[in-house]
């Protein structure tokens, strides 16, 4: 924890955020957060409450608590967020996500929406010129996800599931303390480590994404096997900084890179099911991609499972059947840069709707 805390940058990507590493995360973030800001408001993952370290975090007056188990957020959520701050007698200066990816993402989203008139929404995807809205400052409580860096914001919108894409997105300041994972469920940091994994795999085997990217993805998914090839039932703080420190990789190498097919099939089940969270999403699409990802992903999954105790998602279980199919098909066919990433500038010989299709029934009939 010691060398986390004193480490040098690890990552190659040049990156928008300012990272603070710290042994003492809720304590420094506020007191940073308090001597730039003069008037931040806190967007906080309702889950984090009981937990003892939290407790200044929810002292604050102005914030507005997070349900991240009911759903990733919402282009709803956002708009509603947004509402809520506009009917107060100030604009603050700084939005706060504390949580999850989910809750980074929110307050992410928040921020840029809050200077830009259209429904979130209308913001989904890339490449729309937005301005630039106050400053987002983050503190992750899960590792894995990457948001603390990336300058995305992921929503299930009403048609889809997109991000905001935008370099005003990306966080101004995080706040990173590997302890803070410490109150959370097996089940959580796991998958959550799964997606860091599956981010870092995909990336080494793309063909679109940049070199620097890629060298750190291979850092990333060397940090993300050594974590996940031990039984994570028992917190271990030497174990939550590497995770830490992968799951930065994770965001900095998708600056630079793109995922490729478990991603692309994942979107499609996350919009057919929004209990569904998103890292068991991947790790179901993975799973169903045995003669896609042979050299190793889809053993590594296996064997991450098994070492964890964990059994194989599937998405049954969250209610997904054939029904779904079609439209997940027509979503998944929509990922066009993440079929580009893996297959190349020919992806289209190789994908098509039959070849997604029969994707879907695979996993329909694990």
């Amino acid at each position: 924890m010691k060398d986390f805390v004193n480490a040098a940058p690890w990552w190659r990507t040049d990156i928008f955020t300012e990272i603070v590493t710290s042994g003492d995360g809720v304590g420094d973030f506020l007191k940073l957060l308090h001597e730039r800001a003069s008037s931040p408001f806190f967007i906080v993952d309702g889950i984090l409450e009981p937990q003892t370290p939290f407790r200044g975090i929810f002292e604050q007056n102005d914030k507005f608590v997070f349900d991240a188990s009911e759903s990733e957020p919402r282009t709803g959520d956002v708009d509603r967020v947004v509402s809520l701050i506009k009917s107060m007698s100030y604009a603050p200066d700084a939005i706060a996500g504390v949580g999850g990816g989910a809750a980074m993402d929110l307050a992410k989203a928040v921020s840029i929406c809050l200077s830009n008139p259209l429904p979130s929404e209308k913001y989904q995807g890339y490449g729309l010129d937005m301005a630039r809205g106050a400053d987002i400052w983050v503190l992750p409580t899960l590792s894995g996800t990457g948001a603390e860096v990336t300058p995305i914001a992921v929503l299930r919108g009403p048609e889809r599931k997109l991000g905001i894409n935008n370099k005003f997105v990306a966080p101004v300041v995080a706040v990173i303390d590997p302890a803070l994972s410490a109150g959370a469920k097996k089940f959580n940091r796991f998958f959550s480590m799964m997606d860091c994994f599956f981010h870092h795999y995909e990336i080494t085997k793309s063909k679109t994404s940049a070199e620097y990217a890629v060298l750190d993805a291979h850092d990333g998914a060397r940090m993300a096997r050594e974590v996940l090839s031990c039984d994570m039932a028992e917190f271990d703080i030497d174990r939550a900084a590497k995770s830490a420190a992968a799951s930065v990789l994770g965001g900095s190498s998708s600056i630079g890179g793109r995922v490729g097919v478990s991603h692309a099939i994942s979107y499609g089940l996350s919009n057919s099911s929004p209990r569904l969270p998103h890292s068991v999403a991947v790790t179901i699409s993975m799973l169903a991609c045995r003669d896609i990802y042979s050299d190793g992903g889809w053993d590594d999954t296996v064997k991450f499972l098994e070492i964890n105790g964990m059994s194989r998602p599937t998405a049954r279980e969250y209610g997904i059947n054939g029904s779904h199919v079609e439209r997940m098909t027509k979503t998944a066919m929509g990922m066009e840069k993440l079929w580009l990433s893996h297959f190349g500038e020919n992806w289209r010989d190789t994908v098509d709707e039959s070849f997604v299709t029969d994707i879907y029934k695979r996993i329909i009939s694990a």
